[in-house]
């Protein structure tokens, strides 16, 4: 790499999202696979054993399908997102900020599922912590190792450019 083509952190774009495209579309496709399987179900009892449920029942199974549903469009929205302060991961519906100055890399074995945030050791966890990022999937293929690779180049040039390390 030249001089001149060396890049900085403040090169980088303001706000990078990553997600797994493969993992929403099979989160979306099987939750309407499921709701309208529920539905196409429902109406093949017939109107005689339908009414043999009770409201509660019917409400539970209401409740029942909402989980899953939400379940699977958590995994397959999550994402990961590169903005000057750091690194925000939202895995399902917790949300975690990390700061560039926590972070070590970024990790993808050839046997995991998805990627893992590497943090730097600290008083509390001297050998350091992961943390996983479902925004980065095995299913997205050579995109996910690119997409880490990304990501680790952003790491190391914040680092290079004067993030200390967590006391």
């Amino acid at each position: 790499m030249t001089a001149a083509s060396a890049k900085t952190p403040a090169d980088e774009p303001r706000r990078l999202v990553m997600h797994s495209m493969p993992v929403l579309r099979t989160s979306i496709s099987l939750s309407i696979v499921l709701v309208f399987g529920a539905l196409l179900l429902w109406y093949g009892l017939g109107a005689p054993i339908r009414s043999l449920f009770t409201a509660p029942q019917i409400a539970t199974l209401i409740f029942f399908i909402t989980v899953m549903v939400g379940l699977m469009l958590g995994v397959g929205l999550s994402r990961i997102v590169v903005n000057a302060n750091g690194l925000t991961v939202r895995n399902g519906i917790r949300t975690h900020l990390f700061e560039w100055s926590r972070i070590e890399a970024v990790a993808f074995g050839g046997g995991d599922p998805w990627a893992y945030l590497q943090l730097r050791p600290t008083t509390e966890h001297p050998d350091g912590r992961s943390h996983l990022m479902l925004g980065i999937q095995r299913a997205e293929g050579e995109i996910a190792d690119e997409k880490v690779q990304r990501l680790n180049d952003i790491v190391d040039e914040h680092r290079s450019a004067g993030a200390a390390p967590v006391e």
